[in-house]
């Protein structure tokens, strides 16, 4: 495997918003973001708005309500990095490990598997990669990198396929082309 499979590339971010609904109209307005998916999470109580200005990448920008207890020093929520294996993912959490990140949390959020830690200065790290099917976000399950990619494969689809908004990624994908150019921004 080449070393740039197991590079992650940085991929979207996501910022603490007290105002989201301005947000997320000034990003809309200004910038041509959709909106793809918003909502609270049953693991992470926030809502979380996700946007995006490509039909090949669900979010790229997120706006996440603060809440108390949630940081005051900034706005920044997480980073994002993006492999293209679960073994890129592995090896992540690996190097990771031998470098003091902490507070280690493997998710399973249907349109992505996700390992997200804390860095030396506590800032949430994710990185993570694309499965081929998308579910409407948020969501999060478990997610054992234990396992064989393929029981991994095996189980994630099986979960999905109970999911009302479940689809192939590429029909998302080509929804989103249309939502995209329909958008006020586009003409």
């Amino acid at each position: 495997m080449a070393s740039d499979d197991l590079r992650p590339q940085l991929s979207h971010l996501g910022i603490y918003t007290d105002h989201q609904d301005e947000m997320q109209a000034f990003y809309e307005a200004v910038l041509g973001l959709v909106v793809t998916d918003c909502g609270v999470a049953h693991k992470f109580k926030r809502r979380i708005v996700f946007m995006s200005s490509s039909p090949e990448q669900h979010h790229q920008f997120v706006l996440v309500r603060r809440e108390p207890g949630d940081p005051q020093r900034g706005p920044l929520f997480q980073l994002s990095f993006k492999v293209a294996t679960l073994s890129g993912l592995r090896a992540a959490r690996e190097r990771a490990l031998g470098h003091g990140a902490t507070n280690f949390r493997p998710m399973n959020h249907g349109n992505s598997w996700s390992l997200y830690f804390n860095d030396p200065e506590e800032n949430t790290v994710e990185v993570y990669m694309d499965t081929p099917w998308y579910v409407s976000q948020p969501f999060a399950d478990d997610l054992d990198l234990g396992l064989p990619d393929a029981e991994i494969h095996r189980i994630t689809e099986a979960r999905l396929r109970e999911i009302e908004s479940y689809s192939p990624a590429a029909e998302w994908s080509a929804a989103m082309s249309t939502r995209l150019a329909n958008h006020p921004y586009a003409r």
